[in-house]
């Protein structure tokens, strides 16, 4: 089986010549995230660059872009760490607790942002997990959720558990438990219509499930083809 890396072009850290000029980067806000409205302040310049959406709240005619604070009251602070790990180091560590659900999470939050790097980065994650792990009813569940109709997110949930149970081993997943869950039972079906035992191991080939973003994807196919 073919093994996924993280790609240069995730593009989230600090290059090293941008080092130097954060150090003297005096431009800041601050980010209140969840119902505890947790803080972090952090680097206007690197949060603009990353994310239109905050470039749309902090450099635009909103009122964050006066005080240079925006409140993200209905997400989770969980997840906004793992951007800000992304934002300031490149990558989300492997070494998580309950992957699945983290990973998921961070796409979504990644959808909001309209940072697709980031959303590819939790997506890799979220493949290499299921590299040796099934797909779980529980979240499939949270995957249809949290994530809009036609994403990349569901796209691979369903051609994982496509995958999975074509595979000679027993597959645990019962589909039956989450049939009442909108748009499954269309995805599922289509899946097996058009991809069937057919359909690849998303760890083999990842970059159907990646954000296209056209020079990103290109490097990112490029370096899940060397393995």
């Amino acid at each position: 089986m073919g093994k996924v890396k993280d790609a240069d072009s995730n593009k989230g850290g600090i290059a090293d010549a941008e080092r130097v000029s954060l150090l003297q980067d005096t431009a800041i806000a601050t980010v209140r995230v969840g119902k505890d409205a947790k803080s972090w302040i952090l680097h206007k310049s690197l949060l603009t660059r990353h994310s239109p959406f905050f470039a749309a709240a902090l450099n635009g005619s909103f009122k964050e872009a006066t005080s240079n604070t925006v409140e993200l009251d209905d997400d989770d602070p969980e997840s906004f760490q793992l951007f800000v790990q992304w934002l300031y180091t490149g990558e989300i560590k492997a070494d998580l607790n309950d992957l699945p659900t983290k990973a998921c999470r961070a796409w979504a939050l990644g959808d909001k942002l309209q940072c697709p790097a980031f959303q590819n980065s939790a997506m890799l994650r979220l493949i290499r997990y299921h590299r040796d792990e099934f797909l779980t009813e529980d979240t499939m569940r949270l995957i249809y959720t949290i994530s809009p109709p036609e994403s990349k997110l569901r796209k691979f949930a369903v051609g994982q558990l496509c995958w999975d149970r074509s595979c000679e081993k027993k597959h645990p997943f019962k589909a039956v438990e989450i049939m009442a869950v909108e748009d499954f039972n269309r995805d599922l079906l289509e899946c097996f219509l058009f991809g069937g035992r057919a359909v690849e191991d998303p760890s083999d080939e990842a970059s159907p499930y990646l954000e296209v973003v056209d020079v990103e994807k290109r490097r990112m196919e490029r370096d899940i083809s060397r393995v």
